[in-house]
């Protein structure tokens, strides 16, 4: 009768073949294609969304089109701000943060849903 070391030392020994056994460069490529295959598919999903989103858009295209436009360079001009507040910028800390709680103010002031 074996031991129960020999028994561990035997079913490591198996496995120790049957991963011999297994060709690493398949599995790397494999694991490429489905990474491929979700990219792909991920950006199929942008492109369809956003044509559907432009031809079911309760507007005409070209006022689509300013609309987005002009909230791109808002974004833009936001994000710039907030940079250069991160930075540093010019201002000093107390103007910083003064200009912080101003836009909170005028955030807590500004519905959230107007006209109700």
């Amino acid at each position: 009768m074996a031991s129960w070391r020999d028994s561990i030392l035997d079913q490591a020994e198996a496995i120790r073949q049957r991963s011999a056994n297994i060709d690493i460069e398949s599995l790397r490529r494999e694991d490429e294609a489905e990474t491929g295959g979700f990219f792909a598919g991920f950006g199929l999903g942008i492109a369809v969304g956003a044509v559907l989103a432009l031809v079911f858009a309760p507007k005409r295209g070209d006022e689509t089109r300013e609309m987005v436009s002009e909230r791109a360079v808002q974004l833009k001009d936001k994000a710039s701000d907030l940079i250069s507040q991160a930075r540093g910028g010019d201002d000093e800390p107390e103007e910083t943060q003064a200009a912080i709680e101003r836009e909170i103010d005028d955030l807590g002031t500004t519905p959230i849903m107007p006209g109700i």
